[in-house]
């Protein structure tokens, strides 16, 4: 084990929530921890505090026609970002559940939602093939990204939300000025769809995580591959970099989630197993402690490593 990466040990069945009645598709974590967002093909969306698992309030719907595939809570906490089959986007708040805005614009369903860093700002992904930017207290749409020739999967901002990555079933990644709408990059090497991108907390990696159950690590100012990371037997679901930048987490359909050390080159540093479900989130913490969110029914089960 590298010295800079978790002693994880095993992970542990710590709650089980229920009550959604259809597939869970996403969950999502407030910044300060406290409150964790699920959404469903049952169409509603359901706030669970995190640490004792019990529902907050009743289940909402927030008006969506389909299903919803994604939920993202704005960095104050005080705004809840809904995607959908229905094409839209809503914006409610996060405790009251009143929707604020519906956005519009969308030709095919939405597949996932993003808040910048300032909260300002919202980005989303669609069927369509393009990567949109919303303002996200007026509900206005800022720009559009074209380029994908194939579904966009998810998107997500740098620390200083200056760059945009969209992940795509075209098995590219593009990199996005959001300011001057500029294509800065488009990352191809990936054989498969890619599911899941994340940047690194001080913005100059990427982690992406493919259908062709490699995980690989660009460099965000030149756009070179950096590393492909092999070892799982499965396509990729979530990838979560460490509060500290020293590891990534990556959960796929085998089962199993690796933690790779940034430090020593991205060498997998530990399997984490035990656990059952589809992987729907990873909180990585600064001290090595790993919160797991999995989910393959209709409930949500919390695992924590011990």
């Amino acid at each position: 084990m590298n010295p800079t990466s978790p002693s994880l040990g095993k992970l542990v069945a710590s709650k089980t929530l229920d009550g959604h009645t259809g597939w869970i598709w996403e969950v999502a974590l407030s910044k300060d921890g406290e409150i964790l967002a699920s959404v469903s093909n049952d169409m509603m969306i359901r706030l669970w505090n995190a640490k004792t698992g019990h529902q907050r309030g009743i289940p909402r719907d927030n008006g969506h026609a389909s299903w919803v595939r994604s939920v993202r809570f704005s960095p104050m906490g005080r705004l809840l970002a809904t995607a959908s089959d229905d094409m839209t986007i809503r914006i409610s708040d996060a405790n009251t559940g009143f929707t604020y805005r519906i956005l519009q614009g969308h030709t095919g369903k939405v597949r996932a939602v993003e808040f910048s860093p300032d909260g300002k700002t919202l980005a989303s992904a669609s069927d369509d093939f393009t990567v949109r930017l919303w303002n996200s207290m007026e509900g206005s749409q800022l720009k559009i990204f074209t380029g994908h020739t194939g579904w966009v999967r998810t998107v997500a901002f740098s620390s200083d939300g200056k760059t945009l990555a969209s992940a795509s079933d075209d098995n590219t990644i593009r990199l996005w000025d959001t300011t001057t709408s500029n294509e800065l990059h488009k990352l191809s090497g990936h054989d498969a769809s890619i599911r899941a991108v994340c940047f690194s907390p001080n913005g100059k990696l990427l982690a992406s995580g493919s259908q062709d159950k490699t995980v690989r690590i660009w460099d965000t100012a030149s756009g070179a591959a950096l590393n492909v990371l092999q070892g799982h037997s499965g396509p990729l679901r979530v990838i979560a970099f460490s509060e500290d930048g020293n590891n990534v987490a990556s959960a796929a359909d085998d089962l199993t989630i690796r933690v790779w050390a940034a430090p020593s080159n991205f060498i997998c540093a530990q399997v984490v197993t035990g656990y059952s479900g589809w992987v729907r989130a990873i909180v990585l913490g600064r001290d090595g402690r790993m919160i797991v969110y999995t989910s393959d029914d209709m409930t949500i089960k919390i695992w924590k490593s011990a």
